[in-house]
């Protein structure tokens, strides 16, 4: 009884670190749909078709990461959720075509990139500690602006900078941070989602939670294919998306990394290429669902980082909840009543980790010479696009996708700077 009560027990914090993760990812990912479903026009029942889908893919896209086969899946626990970048792009093809024209474009970059993934895994001599360090420091850099805009109550909200929702945000950290410096174990690996219910509690007595999304959610919806249109192509459309899916590669690549880092795997061609698979199998899924593709969450890799918890377990439970979400949308529109000042203090703390890690990494190199301006090119650069996006705004149309992130236009610069004077050799 003894053993079955301590499995249980296991059983019950494993469950929690997974919602710890669902609450983490679960916003962010379903903002892009509902953008999306705006800007095309779409019905409240096509809409709440699109965001109920949206996560049931989210969980399809990161099995295909967990698991780890022989064609597919590198086998890390890498969270697939929307990507932003791919929102410009769908809406531009679906306004200036048909949504047919966007989930095509969707479902045919899948299929470039399927192609395209082998030649993406040779390439992973150009990623030395030199070049993983700096991009986790940048995807820790760059998402500042993110966490920062959330605690404020959420670019271009009415009570934006209102002191009721800095007093949430810094409530929410600050349980946080008293957690983890004063507990150990599993409570300090649950910190994060401790101090969002604090932070739900005081939400609660300043009158800002709101229930409509849950009340107006139906019970039971499965996704299904072509379920708002079938599928159209444009070679234009299918050359932005196809872009978006190379950064997308860039994106997991650098979160591929950081997860081997922290847990002593050296990654191969093999693994990335597994990866790179799965990702581009998810694209092909999004686009004959008609939802949004996905990328490798950040917001989730600095939870691994500050849990210390990497167990796949967990996020095979993610994955199940994740499911219930798109199939229950009631239940899975409890996680969008939070209040965006929550979720910004616990933002504070996750990309902070990932930020503290990146620079760990660096901090085991040598950081003389050639290295710090490869460095310090690379950080500027990256950045320098987060915070002032509109200083590339007169780049061509067919150059713009390398400015879509500061990690991409970081990852960039990295790569090219450390091969041009350290070459394919040298391990920086």
């Amino acid at each position: 009884m003894k053993d079955i009560s301590l499995k249980e027990m296991r059983k019950g914090q494993n469950i929690a670190l997974s919602f710890q993760h669902l609450l983490a990812m679960y916003a962010g990912a379903v903002v892009v749909p509902i953008i999306i479903a705006g800007a095309l026009g779409y019905t409240a029942e096509q809409t709440a078709y699109i965001v109920a889908a949206d996560i049931a893919i989210c969980a399809v896209a990161t099995l295909l990461q967990v698991y780890k086969g022989k064609y597919i899946g590198i086998g890390l626990p890498v969270v697939m959720a929307s990507s932003f970048t791919a929102v410009g792009p769908i809406i531009k093809a679906g306004t200036d075509h048909s949504p047919a024209v966007a989930y095509g474009s969707v479902f045919a970059a899948g299929v470039v990139l399927l192609l395209l993934a082998p030649i993406f895994a040779k390439l992973n001599r150009l990623f030395p500690s030199l070049v993983t360090g700096t991009v986790v420091t940048l995807i820790g850099l760059t998402l500042i602006p993110v966490a920062i805009n959330y605690i404020a109550g959420g670019q271009g909200s009415s009570d934006y900078g209102d002191l009721n929702n800095l007093i949430i945000g810094v409530v929410t950290f600050g349980i946080i941070l008293l957690l983890y410096r004063y507990t150990q174990g599993f409570i300090q690996s649950i910190s994060i989602l401790i101090g969002m219910l604090g932070g739900l509690v005081v939400a609660g007595l300043f009158g800002m939670l709101d229930f409509t999304s849950v009340t107006g959610a139906s019970w039971a919806q499965l996704p299904v294919p072509f379920a708002i249109t079938g599928l159209e192509f444009e070679m234009g459309s299918i050359i932005s998306l196809v872009i978006v899916g190379i950064v997308t590669i860039i994106e997991a690549t650098g979160n591929y990394l950081a997860l081997g880092s922290m847990m002593d795997i050296k990654l191969d061609e093999s693994d990335l290429r597994r990866g790179y698979f799965g990702a581009a199998i998810a694209y092909m899924l999004s686009g004959i669902f008609n939802t949004n593709p996905q990328t490798a969450f950040s917001q989730n890799l600095g939870l691994i980082a500050i849990s210390g918890v990497k167990k796949r377990e967990v996020i095979l439970n993610l994955i199940v909840l994740m499911a219930i979400a798109g199939f229950i949308p009631k239940i899975g529109a409890l996680a969008t009543a939070v209040p965006g000042p929550v979720l910004g203090g616990a933002m504070i703390f996750l990309f902070g980790n990932v930020l503290a890690y990146g620079i760990s990494v660096l901090g085991k190199l040598d950081l003389t010479g050639n290295n710090q301006l490869i460095i310090g090119a690379a950080v500027v650069i990256g950045v320098g696009v987060t915070v002032v996006p509109e200083a590339f705004a007169g780049l061509p149309t067919w150059l713009s996708w390398i400015v879509s992130s500061g990690i991409v236009a970081g990852t960039i610069v990295v790569v090219l700077l450390n091969l041009f004077f350290n070459g394919l050799e040298k391990e920086a």
